[in-house]
């Protein structure tokens, strides 16, 4: 099944950012989305409280993003939502502890208010109209199944990478241009302590890592040095005039 029931012998490991539980107090039934494991042993969440909107139909995350840390033993239910999970798995989830999602991920009803309830809508939702047609993957091998509309260059084709020269850009496009690469210069300096962050910067490091071996294959066929595309120029520091 989807949702595992709590028990006891569930390893707080099990319980990643995303999830969802039911927590059984003195008051009833809360309901939030797990934040966290602090190193007590806790589980972080965050919950969604009542409101008076809607004649009290209306269920929301509080503004504060305020979280609490809650003994693994008061959690009835817990309902574990994998990483990158898709709207409908989400809707899901919510479902499976009584909810209906709205489309800002932050506004919920009870199901049974569905029908009297107006929840935001998804901005996301495909378009049912039919008015645009799903493009037909190329037959070329070097497109890897993208259609041929001219935005996906095949493999071999078009230019060498190089990075973008601010000084031969306007004002705008250069401070874009000088922030980004002054932004992936600070990445190797990011040392996250949770492990959804490091993660997320192993899988950047294994994309760059990719990206690298790529362009430094293209460039020496072309008879180029090797450039590292996690390491953009920076702008070299202007000497001070002596007097």
């Amino acid at each position: 099944m989807f949702f595992c029931l709590h028990s006891t012998n569930i390893p707080l490991k099990m319980y990643t950012p995303g999830d969802l539980i039911i927590q059984q107090t003195d008051d009833g039934n809360r309901y939030a989305e797990v934040v966290g494991v602090d190193p007590d042993g806790k589980v972080e969440v965050s919950y969604i409280h009542k409101t008076a909107k809607q004649e009290g139909r209306i269920w929301e995350f509080d503004e504060t993003n305020e979280w609490e840390a809650i003994d693994v033993s008061t959690i009835t239910k817990h309902v574990s939502v994998p990483d990158e999970s898709d709207r409908k798995t989400m809707v899901k989830a919510w479902a499976d502890i009584g909810f209906l999602s709205g489309g800002d991920g932050m506004t919920f009803c009870r199901l049974e208010d569905e029908n009297t309830t107006s929840l935001p809508l998804y901005e996301g939702a495909e378009d049912d109209s039919g008015d645009e047609e799903e493009g037909v993957p190329s037959a070329n091998p070097k497109m890897h199944g993208y259609e041929s509309d001219g935005f996906v260059v095949p493999d071999g084709e078009g230019s060498d990478f190089e990075f973008a020269d601010p000084d031969e850009l306007d004002e705008e496009a250069a401070k874009f241009v000088r922030e980004t690469h002054e932004a992936v210069r600070e990445f190797d300096k990011w040392n996250p302590q949770d492990e959804k962050a490091q993660a997320i910067k192993q899988f950047i490091e294994r994309m760059d890592y990719k990206a690298t071996i790529d362009t430094d294959n293209r460039r020496f066929r072309n008879g180029k040095s090797s450039l590292s595309t996690g390491k953009p120029p920076l702008p070299k520091k202007k000497k001070r005039r002596r007097e």
